[in-house]
């Protein structure tokens, strides 16, 4: 097993209020995140919108002035759209389960958090990018496979 945690890969804080508007939203997602988590005003995550959701927002009719970052949120739970646990991981959460969240919940980020609060973001993108760090990932971890 891999000693690498969350807090080894994971990229600082970055976020979408959740009363951000559309116009706003659209901008903030222009960034190298395919999507971002939805806080409260005390960093509490409370869902995430990818670009996923805006696409499905457009074609729904909804243009840019009709919907907020709150609106379109959803928890990755695939059940439903939004609710008050949304996925996240915590900074020492060990990247094999990190793997296994991205592969079984379809997942494009993972909230960071502690105590509560956003402290940081993954996207599958920092997990490829470890991968490529001489060094990270040592080799007495993995056994060769015939």
């Amino acid at each position: 097993m891999s000693c690498i945690v969350a807090k080894d890969i994971m990229h600082p804080r970055v976020s979408l209020p959740a009363k951000m508007a559309g116009y706003e939203l659209v901008e903030k997602l222009m960034s190298p995140y395919p999507a971002l988590p939805v806080v409260d005003d005390d960093h509490r995550v409370l869902g995430v919108v990818s670009e996923y959701d805006v696409l499905t927002a457009l074609k729904e009719g909804r243009t840019i002035h009709e919907f907020s970052a709150e609106s379109l949120m959803t928890c990755g739970h695939a059940e439903h759209g939004a609710c008050d646990k949304p996925i996240t991981v915590m900074p020492e959460t060990a990247i094999e389960d990190i793997v296994d969240l991205f592969i079984h919940r379809n997942l494009t980020i993972l909230p960071v958090v502690e105590n509560g609060k956003l402290v940081g973001i993954i996207s599958r993108k920092n997990i490829i990018n470890a991968l490529a760090e001489k060094g990270f990932w040592p080799e007495h971890e993995f056994q060769k496979r015939v």
